[in-house]
């Protein structure tokens, strides 16, 4: 108990910069206040006619104490202490030079001074003055009474004065303690505090260092909290002094700039805030990994005021998917070659050639678009998922942020084509080698003509005949194909006539064609033909498309044709004059029609929107030279009509003479 006791009376023997300073400036001022009794004391003293000459004598011996402890003394706290002595023998001085009829009321200065020397922070200082003025009572008392009180006090009066001296005493020290542990103390506090988050962020720090997300925050201004985890740095490298928007933009700069268009709607905050993050990026692949960007609002009150942004690798994710992805892919490319060996084949074919425009970034802009435009249809047709997704996402990085494939893009896109040929090549094996399909008319046609007496040179013609491509085999494939889009389309279950009047062509000579050809058919099903319920609601049956080859004198027509609802064309020539496009007349309004980049869809959806399908077949038309027209069909619908005269290479050829 005295133990507590002393700990608490006694100071710790170390004093901080900061107590040093103020007791020194405390001192300073208390050396003054004391200097202010000579004067004041004197003054007491000529009123009372108690001596003035007296009370400069012994105001001036009381103050040589202070004086000398001021000067000489290098701990302040002892200087307090004297100061604490003195505090009470000028109080005693006061009450003895006040004799008259207020000298009791004198003695209210000594409690005074006790409440004053709290501002010294000790509570020894306190303990000095309370024996101090106890002292100088029982001793005035007993010697010199009349220089205490004015009346013949008994021993009782003046347990009674120190009862008093000793209550206020304890309430003193205790004011005097807190004020040096809650205010004098403070840079000990503060410093105690400190070190306890020095080692809370030090143990946060070591849980950044060693988390494997990323986890930083950004201010309204895109600024960078020092605060990070270490893996950050790992990924994007140090970040120096940049935005978020900037950083991002040294190792990846499509998504630091899509980060950063997107910032400026969130602050805009004219949309929901929760919307506005959701069109922030949400993930980007870099140095062969994937990485998910996700985004946590910190409010402050009603705004944003910061935002959390965390970063996880996600490459194992990304290719457990994308072998999911895969295999889903393998298992419906495997049930295509039970239904439609030849034309998986020949989609194998024409897209190995299409990946490999891609891959080696071979053309201009425009024809990098409908490359992948194609590929990404054929793919989507074959139930190739893998590839459409990413020539989706190419598509979308060139319409928006017009920039062409990157080459980690462009890598991604061969490695996917390479993995599937490999499942492919494992999956038909010898299966592969080309067969030859001929039909009844034609073996009929080729025994008559034998029979008849057919010259050899004849014969040999109609044989080398069956090793072109029946055009009926490509219509019958286009149908299946047109049929399964519409389904997916909401477009429900339409009919396909096809006419091929046994016309056989030359596939590789015309399989570019044909794998752009898909682009009209996905017109025709996604623009033309109108949905199920809207064909309900005008009385028309199910959706009809028709499917021709034909030889018109020299020329061969291939033609596709429906009964939906035709081309707008008062749309057509209002985005034609959007574009700066001529549009006054019909062929005006073809020719703008093929046009790169117009579409009558105000927005692309993955089937079409993009304006990039029609360019591509007209380019491959044009290429065999040919011609496009698009006609309006008796009857409501739209005919989209190719010719080609039959002086190009591989010239149509009838299955019989």
């Amino acid at each position: 108990m005295f133990r507590k006791l002393l700990d608490y009376l006694v100071l710790p023997a170390q004093l901080s910069a900061f107590e040093q300073s103020y007791l020194r400036r405390m001192n300073r001022i208390g050396l003054i206040f004391f200097a202010l009794h000579v004067p004041a004391l004197m003054a007491v003293a000529f009123f009372n006619d108690t001596g003035v000459s007296s009370a400069l004598a012994l105001t001036l011996a009381v103050l040589a104490g202070p004086a000398l402890a001021y000067l000489t003394f290098s701990n302040p706290r002892s200087v307090s202490t004297v100061y604490g002595f003195t505090a009470m023998l000028m109080g005693g001085l006061l009450v003895h030079f006040g004799q008259g009829p207020v000298q009791i009321e004198m003695h209210f200065y000594f409690f005074a001074l006790l409440a004053m020397l709290a501002v010294y922070a000790n509570p020894m200082v306190i303990v000095t003055a309370a024996l101090t003025v106890a002292l100088h009572h029982l001793l005035s008392w007993a010697i010199v009474p009349v220089s205490v009180f004015n009346y013949e006090a008994p021993i009782w009066v003046v347990l009674v004065h120190a009862s008093f001296v000793v209550l206020e005493s304890i309430a003193t020290c205790f004011i005097a303690r807190s004020f040096f542990d809650n205010v004098i103390g403070l840079e000990k506090i503060v410093h105690s505090r400190t070190a306890q988050l020095d080692l809370r962020n030090a143990d946060m720090r070591l849980v950044l260092d060693h988390v494997q997300q990323g986890f930083l925050t950004i201010d309204r201004n895109m600024v960078m909290s020092p605060e990070r985890s270490k893996v950050v740095d790992t990924w994007l490298g140090a970040p120096g002094d940049q935005t978020f928007a900037a950083y991002l933009s040294k190792r990846v700069p499509r998504v630091g700039e899509a980060f950063e268009l997107g910032w400026t709607e969130v602050i805009a905050n004219i949309m929901p805030l929760e919307l506005n993050i959701l069109q922030l990026p949400s993930s980007f692949a870099l140095d062969g990994r994937h990485f998910r960007l996700e985004y946590e609002p910190i409010m402050d009150g009603e705004e944003l005021g910061k935002l959390l942004v965390v970063i996880s690798d996600v490459t194992d994710e990304v290719e457990r998917e994308r072998l999911e992805q895969l295999q889903r892919d393998v298992m419906r490319i495997l049930g295509r070659v039970a239904a439609d060996k030849a034309g998986v084949l020949e989609f194998f074919r024409e897209a190995s050639g299409q990946v490999a425009t891609i891959v080696s970034a071979r053309g201009d802009e425009t024809l990098q678009k409908r490359v992948i435009h194609t590929l990404k249809g054929n793919s989507m047709i074959f139930g190739v998922q893998s590839m459409a997704q990413l020539c989706e996402q190419m598509e979308t990085n060139i319409d928006e942020l017009h920039v062409l494939p990157s080459e980690e893009e462009r890598a991604q896109l061969g490695g996917c084509w390479a993995t599937l040929c490999e499942h492919l090549e494992m999956l038909l094996g010898e299966r592969k080698r080309q067969r030859m399909e001929i039909d009844d008319h034609e073996y009929e046609d080729l025994l008559a003509a034998v029979v008849s007496g057919a010259s050899n040179q004849d014969i040999e013609t109609r044989l080398r005949r069956w090793r072109l491509e029946p055009t009926l085999e490509r219509l019958v494939r286009i149908g299946e194909q047109a049929r399964s889009l519409a389904h997916r389309t909401g477009k429900g279950s339409i009919a396909v006539d096809i006419e091929d009047h046994h016309l056989r062509l030359d596939g590789s000579a015309w399989s570019e064609f044909w794998s752009s050809f898909v682009h009209v058919v996905r017109n025709a099903v996604d623009h033309g033909l109108e949905t199920e319920f809207e064909r309900t609601e005008a009385g028309k049956p199910r959706g009809n498309l028709y499917l021709s080859t034909r030889l018109d004198r020299n020329d061969l027509l291939i033609e596709l044709a429906d009964d939906g609802r035709g081309v707008d064309w008062s749309k057509v020539a209002a985005k034609a004059a959007q574009r700066g496009l001529r549009h006054a007349t019909r062929t005006d309004l073809v020719e703008a029609l093929f046009a790169d980049g117009l579409s009558t869809r105000d927005e692309a959806s993955e089937i079409s929107g993009r304006g990039v399908g029609m360019s591509a077949v007209r380019a491959a038309c044009v290429e065999r030279g040919g011609t496009v027209d698009v006609l309006d069909r008796a009857g409501g619908g739209t005919r989209v009509l190719f010719r080609f005269p039959q002086s190009v290479e591989s010239t149509p050829l009838r299955a019989s003479a």
